[in-house]
């Protein structure tokens, strides 16, 4: 008999004030409130926006109707993934999407792309040359049944898309994004994923652990 042993990939990435954000938005920052010598205990304080470092997007982050984290199961959040290795430098696009095999089931795409390889994901300054989708590829994402579609930046759309065209045609179908990935140690091929956001019922979004497991022979 041989014994299988499951391997456990955490991609999601340390919430730290190294953390590179989005332009606009605030940094992380933890505050320590008490201490040990003067309180008797350690106490700190969190300040973050709700789309650090890894983190989910749902509708109503575009849309004005659109579903809030209260709005959404778990079981969106978990179940089978495939991991695909794109390595060019352009966005994510149809040529490469239709030459994917998806097996039955699996309803799941994240893109593992220069971002993680590079350690763009990593670096504390905000990159605006990362690798995205394109709208073809999204509008192949809802055209395939995917209901999660991740990516290992901060953002699944180009920094110049101003129009957030990526984000509202994958949301509009009501698909969940996962942002913020850090898909540098895990191969090509399918897992099962965990992405347990923060539960705040009226957010937009909220940063998550995620983490892939796969069994080994």
């Amino acid at each position: 008999m041989i014994d299988r042993v499951k391997r456990i990939y955490d991609i999601s990435i340390p919430l730290t004030k190294h953390l590179p954000v989005w332009p606009t938005s605030e940094k992380f920052n933890i505050t320590w409130v008490k201490n040990i010598d003067e309180d008797g205990v350690n106490e700190s304080h969190l300040s973050f926006n709700t789309h650090s470092g890894t983190h989910i997007d749902l509708p109503y982050h575009f849309l004005k109707s659109g579903k809030k984290m209260g709005d959404i199961s778990l079981d969106r959040l978990i179940g089978s993934a495939m991991v695909v290795d794109f390595r060019s430098n352009g966005n994510i696009n149809t040529e490469f999407l239709s030459k994917i095999s998806i097996p039955s089931g699996c309803n799941k795409l994240l893109f593992k792309t220069k971002n993680s390889l590079d350690r763009t994901i990593k670096q504390s300054k905000f990159s605006e040359d990362y690798v995205a989708l394109s709208l073809e590829g999204a509008e192949w994402v809802v055209k395939n049944g995917i209901d999660l579609v991740g990516i290992d930046y901060l953002s699944i759309q180009n920094f110049n898309d101003k129009d957030n065209r990526i984000h509202k045609t994958l949301l509009e179908n009501n698909i969940v994004i996962l942002e913020g990935l850090n898909l540098k140690d895990v191969g090509e091929g399918v897992y099962e994923l965990f992405v347990l956001p923060l539960n705040i019922p009226e957010a937009e979004g909220a940063p998550a652990r995620a983490i892939l497991i796969k069994e080994d022979a």
